[in-house]
């Protein structure tokens, strides 16, 4: 179901190393904003503009401007040499003239007030590829660079009338910016639109418009670079929120202090009021007012504090007013998640099924967060091997030191209609000098391959694959290729074709639609009900036989205000029941699909529209989503555990899970009184636009049905404990004569201290 982007190649250049002082010569010419806070200085004999601070300090300079032309493979990239002219405009702008290759490279450079924009025109180039920009620059000193998307929140708004329609806010990305941090100061160049695998230390990629032109534009100050985006895409107020504890996460509650800083884009100073709320699970909530006076072109900073409990998720939001006007607001999350020895190692169910990409805000830190939430295995990793890269993310050996398991998904080209034994012999090579448990061998081949039948895959891919292994005396285990949703008639062919001599194990992705993990629709199956979570896994556990089952890209999607996803308050509950499933049909491994929100290619970029960006358990700011916390209450309560049977509530709408644990039985229950269809409230659906949904905040209870139920306990038991899907304490119930009443609804919570009877038939929902 996921789609995948491909990226672009493009040759590079190393840039050398900047001077740390700035001599102007005869012919240079410079430019000053009127406050002296940005100089720019055009220098025709090295062919630069060097980019100098408010104290005359150079921190970095442009050089050469990277344009091509073409297309494919006959893509031709060409670079100016020098400068030819330099024109003096006013005393705040001036024109330059490229020595170019072809057609006529100029560039615009204009002061203000702690920034300077830059416009570069290309014209005379036939076929000009205007995704294919890139500018050189020289950092001055030792900085660190790091690429920062400029996410704005947006209100949900009609968009015909723009009035507010009451659904969640979201993300949308307005620029990228490259930033540059020294011990004294601060610099972003902001792009409309850069992918930074196409950046590297020589030139930074940027996507021009469409008539031939980039603009860019250059901030300078101690400003976080959300502030600086604002400043750079001339916008108003803007407020970012954030705290110093990686992921806003803590092992333990109490009261966390939260910064915030509010950054002012006119030319006058402004004095501004934000308010602030923190809102729990349940939809309490604290507040608070602060105000202050912000800069032309400057920032305030303040804090506030919001207290947490020891196992908690918080849901923030600051808006800045300029005077009783919201000008803009912003969001994040604060979780806490105690620390916890997980007891399951290679037996453990729980793994990440994309690279770790991010690394933010540290490797360690990636690893650490993975650790916690109960994750033991890594769907790919490898080494590079034969002239191909290693994985992204973090190292093999950072992964075996952190002690992960670690598999390899990789295909490249496959060998349809060609000798294989030269790729069968790479893979299995690349797999074992990376020390892969398994190699699932593809990747949805029934959509990206999908002209290819399945005997083709058996007889041309793994056919050669399994005589290389033999060869080689290989030992990992072999997967099919993750399969998109359930193909049932793709693996019934596959079967058939003599797949299962190939292969150890079953990989499939059980795509999910607006539905409840527990739904196994009627069948026939339509093109919509086929994205069920249940029914897939029914039929995969059918006819795998004794091969194993891995589900290598389980995902629980939040897409805002969309009816086909999950919301915020439903995606946890799915998480959490997906998982307990998982384990009570006898998956080996389940690896989620994904850590973070956004995706590899843009890394921490916005976009409401794509369900690829909205895949993460944290979201893109790196705060917990609900989801995170689900995750690790499923790993942490099904560590080490067996599937004991399904508990007799003497309710056909009534469910339950036992699982036996060395710790005693865990209980999963919860009622289908309002059925499995979720995003369904009429209400909140629109007649003009069939894909929106509005959707409920995540503290909104979306279950309406209450169902008390008497169940039996231990006789010895005094009280049970329930926690909710996010391993919340949220009741102790007393036990009397051996029972106790309980309330259940649409959200699968977990109950300790029960003696529930089990179904002899129909075991499993």
């Amino acid at each position: 179901m996921i789609s995948r982007r491909a990226v672009l190649g493009g040759a590079v250049a190393a840039a050398a190393a900047g001077a740390t002082t700035s001599p102007a010569y005869a012919a240079d010419v410079q430019i000053t904003d009127t406050a002296n806070t940005i100089t720019l200085i055009a220098a025709p004999d090295t062919g630069e503009v060097k980019v100098l601070d408010g104290g005359g300090v150079q921190r970095f300079s442009l050089t050469t401007f990277e344009y091509a032309y073409g297309t494919g493979d006959d893509k031709v990239v060409l670079r100016t040499t020098g400068i030819t002219n330099v024109e003096p405009k006013s005393a705040q702008q001036f024109v330059i003239t490229y020595t170019a290759p072809l057609g006529q490279v100029v560039g615009t450079f204009t002061v203000g007030l702690r920034k300077a924009r830059i416009r570069w025109d290309v014209t005379g180039v036939a076929g000009l590829r205007v995704d294919s920009f890139r500018v050189a620059r020289v950092v001055t000193g030792t900085a660190t660079e790091h690429f920062d998307p400029v996410a704005l929140w947006n209100r949900d708004r009609d968009p015909d009338t723009g009035a507010l329609r009451g659904g969640v806010p979201f993300e949308t990305t307005n620029g990228v910016c490259y930033s540059y941090s020294w011990s004294d100061n601060r610099a972003v160049i902001r792009f409309p639109q850069s992918t930074v695998a196409f950046s590297n230390n020589g030139y930074v990629h940027a996507v021009g418009d469409e008539d031939g032109f980039l603009e860019s534009t250059v901030v300078l100050g101690v400003m976080r670079p959300h502030s600086a985006g604002v400043i750079a895409r001339d916008g108003d107020l803007g407020i970012d929120l954030w705290t110093d504890q990686p992921f806003n996460l803590w092992n333990t509650g109490g009261s966390k202090t939260v910064n915030l800083q509010v950054v002012n884009a006119a030319l006058t100073t402004r004095t501004v009021r934000v308010d602030w709320v923190a809102r729990d699970w349940s939809g309490g909530s604290t507040s608070g007012t602060t105000s202050g006076s912000v800069g032309a072109r400057g920032v305030w900073n303040a804090t506030f504090s919001v207290t947490l409990g020891a196992r908690d998720i918080r849901f923030v939001e600051a808006v800045v007013y300029d005077g009783s006007t919201e000008a803009a607001f912003a969001r994040t999350t604060l979780s806490v998640l105690s620390t916890y020895t997980y007891g399951d190692t290679e037996l453990s169910m729980f793994g990440m099924g994309n690279f770790a990409y991010l690394e933010e805000p540290s490797s360690a830190g990636v690893l650490g967060l993975m650790k916690l939430v109960g994750m033991k295995w890594i769907r790919t990793a490898y080494k590079a091997y034969n002239g191909y890269a290693a994985s992204p993310g973090p190292t093999v050996a950072a992964l075996e030191g952190a002690g992960f398991l670690h598999n390899m998904q990789l295909a490249r080209d496959l060998p349809w209609g060609v000798d294989g034994t030269a790729w069968a012999e790479d893979m299995v090579g690349r797999a074992t000098y990376s020390d892969a448990k398994y190699y699932e061998c593809g990747n949805e081949l029934n959509l990206t391959a999908a002209g290819k039948t399945p005997a083709q895959y058996v007889n041309e891919v793994l056919g050669p694959l399994t005589l290389a292994r033999t060869a080689k005396g290989a030992t990992f285990k072999v997967m099919t290729c993750g399969l998109a949703g359930y193909p049932e008639q793709w693996v019934q062919d596959f079967v058939a074709a003599g797949g299962w001599d190939h292969v150890d194990v079953l990989a499939y992705h059980p795509g999910r639609g607006n539905y409840t993990a527990d739904y196994a629709p009627t069948e026939p199956w339509t093109n919509e009900t086929r994205w069920n979570f249940l029914g897939t896994l029914k039929k995969a556990t059918a006819i795998k036989g004794t091969k194993e089952l891995w589900l290598t890209e389980a995902y629980s999607g939040t897409l805002p205000n969309r009816w086909w996803t999950d919301t915020y308050r439903n995606a946890p509950e799915n998480v959490l029941l997906q998982l307990a499933l998982a384990k009570a049909y006898g998956v080996s491994c389940v690896t989620w699909y994904t850590l973070n929100d956004s995706i590899q290619q843009q890394p921490m970029e916005a976009d409401p529209d794509s369900v690829e960006y909205h895949h993460g358990l944290l979201h893109r700011d790196l705060g917990a989503k609900p989801s995170l916390l689900a995750f690790a209450t499923a790993a942490r309560w099904l560590d080490q555990s067996t599937f004991a049977g399904s508990a007799d509530l003497s309710d056909p709408d009534l469910f339950g899970l036992v699982f036996n644990t060395p710790t005693g039985k865990v209980n999963l229950l919860w009622s289908r009184k309002d059925g499995y269809i979720l995003n369904d409230d009429a209400d909140r659906r629109s007649d003009t636009s069939p894909a929106y949904y509005r959707s409920p905040e995540p503290w909104e209870d979306l279950w309406p049905t209450k169902t008390n139920v008497t169940v039996p306990t231990p006789a010895a038991t005094t009280s049970v404990r329930e926690l909710n899907c996010l391993g919340m304490d949220v009741a102790t119930h007393q036990a009397s004569n051996s029972q106790v009443t309980v309330t259940l609804d649409g959200a699968a919570r977990i109950f300790i201290g029960l003696a529930l009877p089990l179904k002899t038939t129909g075991v499993i929902p």
